[in-house]
Parts: structure tokens; sequence; C-alpha cells
């Protein structure tokens, strides 16, 4: 904290200085020993005004031999050591002013109490700081400034006296005796992506050549992929496209392990400064594709722009930048990725995330709308501490930060902490707990009042019917209750897909097809109520065949209750979605048609097909649809398509299916 409170201290020292028209002016003696400046106080005066700081030291010190109390001595002590970086000077100096007369000038009660604070000295901090605030003589700009030091005494006293549960590990195997860092766990736990920063030689420059440092962008597959942080496998750097040009890391994956967006950063020739960008990459055919820049409006010229995290679904690009018009030095931003594929605008995060300090490493956990950050502008135990924060649920907004508390935030620096999908580990890098180690990846269990919401990992597979001629399917994730949908990456190798929602929502959310001329295809996500797992996980199995005249397509995803005609509610979803496809369509006509397994009377088997079939087509007109367009008819187990000698083969029979009348 120690780079927060001094910049807050001499920032206002400075604004006093400038209210004083550049120079400095003598406070109010206090007492009845005063007497009219003395010839060595007027010169000490005269030579700080002059910034001739060697002769200041002169006059004061003459000033303090002659009598050491003296109010004004004292006082140009103080204001010649802050200018010369000795603040416990400053310190020592004032607070045996103020000691004797409160009333001199009153902002020396926040110098010192801020003196004080940056002196580890909180309870005596406090109390130079609410006399501060009891002042009616007192700037009154300046008060914000007070009551967060406050806030911060505060919050670090019940920090230390409620300490959470924190035991980190390290990460072995992938620990070596080099330095590891800005690492990323890809979502499923399959792999961690990190840099290493080893010593090597080039071999084409011969036997003679010299050991030199290099920084490595690295993977390391897991050993154990399933909850929580995974066991690792030393690691090796990564072929091309990486480590050929750039000096690439800190990166953030999809949950389908296809897009990788990451930093790189270049110093400008003619400045000398360093800008960082924001890049990408996509994997397809088994390798990582070249490496390309993300579009102007996300960066900047001229500005730094880094540590992204991307959203499980490749949807929302968090970062960092210290572009204008922000809350203060560096602030959090987002991206939408947009239907065509293009990015919108970043927004700044807002009031609530950012402060007029720093933000910096935001980390959105896979259920989206948790977010941990780093921030040395919000309360806390000093330097930059790591938070999270919550979406609001139907706004752009956010909830309040909350400190991850004592020991995970100390008095240094504590950056970049991501977490595992299931919400139970979190993992960093740090040089701070084996010194001697150097830097290195490290977990802990997260407790559980900062863990994020329970997702659901859904796997699913696209099957292409043969001769299709249209369009390039697009796979499409709906939330039935929220209309909000998210088109998702189809695999471009096997055609598979990959998609996290939040647990709560997964009854209300389906898959679909969509291309302009294909048939209704679409699935529920079905969640048991026993599901304890924190990362659930559904299989899923989409069609992409196209619409054609007496054509039969299934819709596999109805479930009815046994021997009943009663829908439960994910079949209810998925019939308002095939009224949706309907309505999009409106000269399509089709029939309902359902079909049983063999088990059981034929006759109570054609019954009961043809009930549900009714069934059916009753809710698709309860949708709007015109009963017109809209026939039903049961065929019991006369239709079958597989063998009713098997349970999968009757589970295939049990099926309702629609058949194209006219287009």
């Amino acid at each position: 904290m120690m780079k927060y409170r001094l910049s807050a201290l001499l920032v206002f020292f400075g604004l006093m200085l400038q209210a004083q028209m550049g120079k400095v002016e003598l406070g109010t003696y206090c007492g009845d020993d005063h007497r009219s400046p003395t010839r060595q106080i007027e010169r000490g005066l005269r030579a700080i005004n002059m910034a001739d700081y060697p002769n200041a030291q002169v006059y004061i010190g003459a000033a303090l031999r002659q009598n050491e109390d003296d109010q004004h001595a004292l006082y140009l002590r103080g204001e010649l050591s802050m200018r010369t970086g000795k603040f416990q000077i400053a310190e020592a100096s004032w607070k045996r002013l103020v000691q004797r007369c409160p009333a001199y000038k009153p902002e020396l009660l926040f110098m010192v109490g801020t003196l004080a604070l940056e002196g580890g000295r909180p309870e005596e901090a406090e109390r130079y700081l609410k006399q501060w605030l009891a002042r009616d003589d007192r700037e009154y700009a300046y008060d914000k400034e007070a009551e967060d030091m406050l806030a911060e005494i505060n919050i670090k006293d019940t920090f230390l006296k409620n300490p959470v549960p924190y035991d980190p590990k390290p990460a072995r195997n992938v620990n070596t005796r080099w330095d590891e860092y800005l690492a990323a766990l890809t979502p499923d736990g399959s792999a961690l992506y990190f840099t290493r920063r080893s010593q090597k030689r080039n071999k084409y420059d011969g036997p003679a050549a010299q050991m030199r440092s290099v920084e490595e962008f690295s993977k390391a597959a897991a050993l154990d992929a399933g909850q929580g942080f995974p066991k690792l496998e030393e690691g090796q750097a990564l072929e091309y496209p990486f480590n050929s040009q750039y000096n690439e890391g800190g990166p953030s994956i999809t949950a389908d392990n296809t897009f990788m967006v990451f930093t790189i950063c270049e110093r400008d020739p003619k400045s000398g400064k360093q800008y960082c960008d924001l890049y990408y990459t996509t994997y397809s055919y088994g390798v990582w594709n070249g490496i390309r820049k993300l579009p102007d409006g996300i960066n900047t010229q001229e500005h730094w722009e880094s540590q992204p995290s991307i959203s499980p679904n490749g949807d929302v690009l968090y970062f960092t930048s210290d572009r204008p018009g922000g809350f203060g030095g560096l602030d959090l931003y987002r991206a939408y990725k947009l239907p065509d594929g293009s990015w919108s605008m970043p927004e700044n995060l807002g009031p609530a995330v950012n402060t007029k300090k720093n933000e910096k490493s935001p980390f959105i956990h896979p259920d989206s709308e948790s977010l941990y950050f780093a921030s040395d502008g919000h309360p806390g135990m000093g330097g930059y501490d790591l938070f999270k924060i919550k979406a609001v649920r139907g706004s752009i907004g956010w909830g309040k930060p909350q400190n991850l508390g004592y020991p995970i935030n100390t008095e240094k620096d504590e950056i970049g902490l991501m977490v595992t999908m299931d919400g139970m580990q979190a993992y960093f890098a740090t040089n701070k707990i084996n010194a001697a180690q150097g830097w290195d990846i490290y977990y802990f269990d997260l407790y559980e009042a900062v863990r994020p919401e329970e997702v659901v990992l859904v796997k699913g597979q696209l099957n292409v019917a043969d001769f299709v001629t249209d369009d390039e399917p697009k796979v499409v994730l709906k939330n039935s209750k929220t209309g909000e949908t998210t088109t998702l990456n189809v695999n471009e190798d096997d055609r598979s897909f990959t998609a996290v929602v939040k647990k709560e929502e997964a009854n209300d959310v389906l898959l679909k097809v969509e291309a302009k001329k294909a048939s209704f295809s679409a699935a529920p996500l079905r969640l048991s109520a026993n599901t304890s797992s924190t990362v659930a996980k559904v299989e899923v199995e989409l069609l992409h065949d196209e619409l054609a005249a007496g054509a039969t397509y299934p819709i596999p995803h109805i479930l009815f209750e046994t021997a009943s005609d009663r829908l439960d509610a994910q079949s209810e979803l998925l019939i308002a979605e095939f009224s949706e496809f309907l309505a999009a369509s409106p000269s399509l006509r089709v029939e309902i048609q359902g079909h049983t397994d063999n088990v059981g009377d034929a006759g109570a088997n054609l019954d009961l097909s043809q009930r549900r079939a009714k069934r059916v087509a009753q809710t698709i007109t309860g949708y709007g649809i015109d009963a017109s367009r809209i026939t039903s008819r049961g065929y019991g187990e006369s239709k079958p398509v597989a063998s009713n000698d098997t349970e999968a083969g009757r589970a295939q029979n049990r099926r309702t299916v629609f058949v194209v009348k006219s287009l």
C-alpha cells in the first residue's frame, strides 16, 4: 500500500502548495512564547521557496538548535523532508508540532495520519485522521482520501482478526528449477498453458555458444483431469506459431479449447516505450493456426491492452487497458462478439469495478458472472488485493466487490488469480512463497463464500446428413426463459462443440441447429434433481439435415411419463422451440407421429402413441400455430426402427417424429 498512500499524500501536499501560489507559508503559532520569526526561519523559508534545499537545511537546523520546540522550524523541517524524500523525519517533525499546536495548520493532521499508516501504525493513523475530519477549517476536498484510509484501517484489522482458510500447494512436475508464471488452465482442466523462463544455448551458435535467458510459451498436459486443479506433466515449449517471433504469454482459452487470446508486448523503437496488444489464434485439425491481432478498438495506438480473459463460450472478452477516458490508471474493459463474428467496441466495467487507482488481471469464471481481479484502489490489506465481484442478473451492472481476505491478501501485491471450473480451487504464480525457488505455480482450496456458481459442461456432436447443400449450420445455445442466445463454435475437424452454462439455469437451456433450409433439430439440457457434482457433464447430439416434402424427421428429445401422454418441462421447451421453427416457415405443414416399443399390449401401445402425438400437436397449436397446419397420428409398435430385443433398441423405437406434408 506504500505506493498508494504516498501518492495520495504527495498529491495532497503538492495541491496545498499550489493553493499557496507556489510558496510555502508559515502557520499560526500557538502559545504565549510566540515571537517574530528569527532570521534563520526567514532565511530557511526563502531557501525552501527557491528550492535551495542545502541552505534551507542549514538555516532550519540553526533555528532548532536555538529552540528545539520552535513551531515554525518544526514545520519547515517537515516541508523540507517531504521534498527530499525523508518521510520519517517529516512525520516526526510534524507529529511533534501538532502535539504542541494542533491549529498550526489543519492539513498537518492529514499528513501525519497518512505517514503513520504508511509506517505500519494504523491505530495512530486513525487518531490523526479522525482529528482531521473533525476540524471545520480543513480542506473538505480531501475527506474521501481520509475516509478511504480509515476504511482500510478497519478492514485490515477485521481481516487480521478473521483469517480465511488458505493453504497453497505447489503444482508438482510443472514447477521446475526455472521460473513458471502467467499460467492459464483450460476450462475442462485438460492442460495448463504458461510461460517458462530458463537458460538455453542456441544450437546454431556452435559448441562455444553462451547460455542465454529465454522465455517460452509452454503447455503441460493434465495427468488426471477431473475435479479441481489437476496433476500435470512437466510440460514443454509450444511449437510454431508460438515462440518464433514474439514474446507472447498470459493466455485465456475457450471451453472447447479452440480459441486462445493472449498478450504480445513490443517496444517502440522511436520512443523506447513498451506497448502491449491482444492477439488470438484458433485450433483446428490438430494444430494452432497463425497468430492474428485483435481489431482496432480492442487494441489502441500507444496504449496498453493486456491480461485477457475470454468467456467459456467465446462471446465476451475482458482485458486491462490504460486508454484515456477511464476512471484511473489501469481499468478493466469488456467487448462482445457479434453475430457476424466481429467484436463490439469495448465498454468500461464502470465504477463498481474500476477506481481512480488501478484494476488489473481480470479472470471471468466459466459461470460467466463471477469476475476475479486485482485492485489497489478498493480498500484492502495493502498494495494490490484480490477481489471477486458478481454481475447483476438482467443488467450490465455489477454488485459490490468482495475482498478475498487475509492471508490470501497481504500488505504485498497479490495479482493474477484464476479459478478452476468446479470453483473448488484457485491457482496463481508467485515468487514470494519460496523465494529461493523463484516463480512457481501454486493452487489452494477456495473457501465457500468466494466460490463461483456451479456450472454444467456440455459436450456435443453435430452430425451432418448426406448430400446437404444448405449453408454452413450454426449451433445456437438458447436460454428459453430469458431469450438470450449464443452461437457456439463448431470444430472444423470433427464437428464437435462445447458450452458452459450455470447449473441453476440448465433446465431452461436448449441447443439447436440454425441454417436456411435446415430441418428442425434441438435438444434441451436435462439435469436430474440429485446431480451433486459441482460440474455436471451433459452429452448432446444434433442433426443437420435439409427439409424435403414427404420426409420424416425425428424430434428425439421429447419425453413422456411412463404409460402416459404427460410431457416433462424440458419437452415443453422443445415443443415451444419447434413452434417457433414452424412460425418462421408459414407454408410448412407437418404431421406429428407417435411410435412405441413392443412392450405390453399392442392395442394399448397404439392408443398411447395416438394420445402422445395428439398431445404434441395440441401443445404446438397452443403456441399460436394454425391447427390446419398440424395433424397427428399414432402407429404404436408397428413401425420399429431398431430391434426390440435390447433396451437400446426399444429406446429408439419409443419416438416422436414429424413428417413434412408440404413446404
